[in-house]
């Protein structure tokens, strides 16, 4: 009976996984070089005094129109020097603007107001978004809105590189690669699933249809129920591309508790996923828990050919991405990184079911 089960799953899974590599390359949609709107770039910061201005020197460097182009930085209650160092950009930029979020309430609460807040003082047909730790390329803006060529294009993901030379980093990169690749593939497929705040823009027509963050159900990953509120409305197209040009940089997470804190939140945002999303994160969670089973009761050569059939098909999805962004040192990790992934697949799931308490920017969500 396990036998049987885990072999069904591991080649459904296989097929799975070889689908989506082959759709993550064929990430690639039409462009208009010409197409010029206004855009808004959005930034909510709390307490990023070690990485703000690193973000905002990055963001002085666009090459994008000035007179096309403002940069809203939102100070999210910090309390350390996030606004002080932050003020100094501002001179000679005036198309950086520094806001102070006040407090909100409903579904107005933590990031999710502090974003709010900046959309509604901005004036982009185009908002952008990414974080404080975050650095952009210098045409970040030109690569990323030549993909608005038809007014159906509501919504726009990207990849995001986590720097780093530790092991600790690079595992961390290789996931992220791993987990944007899914994205650029379910998009690419005709079901978006999610997309990350680090690198994030949308029509403010599609982000006005929704009824804006006002009226979207409150998430710990605000990013994700934007980006499921526009894709799913039937009035707008989501894409993700495999672009080199739209590359984001961001910092890892320090630590084993704060990489378990942002994992616990990327999975309690995703409670509020369709049917389609759930089943393509099921899948991986079933196959896992076959696999530890027949591992644990079981010494049977099947289990040990299946788990050999799951390490090289996971490996597989990595390649799309780290070939096109010129990252393939990260395949050493790959070890570190499968070990990791197959314990953090089958851990949170149960763990987000028994506490959905959230910790994150010593604030406290459930």
């Amino acid at each position: 009976m396990l036998a049987g089960l885990l072999v069904l799953l591991t080649v459904a899974y296989c097929l799975l996984i070889l689908v989506f590599a082959i759709a993550t390359l064929a990430s690639r949609y039409p462009v208009d070089r010409s197409f010029r709107p206004r855009v808004s770039i959005i930034v909510a910061a709390r307490n990023e005094e070690l990485h703000i201005s690193r973000c905002l020197q990055s963001l002085t460097q666009l090459t994008y129109p000035r007179n096309l182009l403002e940069v809203i930085i939102v100070d999210d209650g910090s309390t350390d020097r996030t606004a002080s160092l932050a003020g100094p950009f501002l001179s000679g930029n005036p198309h950086i603007k520094l806001l102070s979020a006040v407090p909100g309430r409903g579904n107005l609460s933590g990031k999710t107001n502090a974003v709010t807040q900046g959309i509604e003082i901005s004036s982009g047909e185009i908002l952008m978004f990414t974080d404080a730790d975050c650095r952009v390329p210098s045409d970040w803006v030109e690569e990323t809105v030549k993909y608005y060529e038809r007014e159906t294009v509501g919504v726009l993901g990207g990849f995001t590189f986590l720097r780093g030379a530790s092991w600790f980093s690079q595992m961390q990169a290789l996931d992220w690669f791993v987990l944007f690749s899914a994205a650029a593939a379910t998009t690419r497929l005709g079901y978006p699933t999610t997309a990350v705040g680090t690198n994030l823009s949308v029509r403010r027509q599609a982000y006005d249809s929704t009824g804006g963050y006002r009226k979207i159900p409150f998430s710990v990953t605000e990013d994700y129920a934007l980006f499921h509120a526009v894709a799913t409305g039937g009035r707008y197209k989501a894409r993700f591309p495999l672009d080199r040009r739209t590359l984001v940089e961001s910092e890892p997470c320090t630590s084993w508790k704060v990489l378990h804190r942002q994992k616990k939140r990327w999975f309690a945002g995703g409670r509020g996923m369709d049917m389609k999303s759930i089943a393509v994160f099921a899948v991986p969670y079933l196959v896992n828990l076959a696999l530890l089973a027949a591992l644990v009761f079981s010494s049977a050569p099947f289990a040990w050919w299946c788990l050999a059939a799951k390490v090289l098909i996971d490996l597989l999805m990595c390649l799309p991405a780290l070939f096109t962004y010129n990252r393939t040192n990260l395949v050493r990790v790959y070890p570190l990184y499968w070990f990791y992934y197959f314990g953090y697949v089958l851990l949170y799931p149960p763990l987000v079911i028994l506490s959905s308490k959230v910790m994150w920017k010593e604030r406290s969500f459930t």
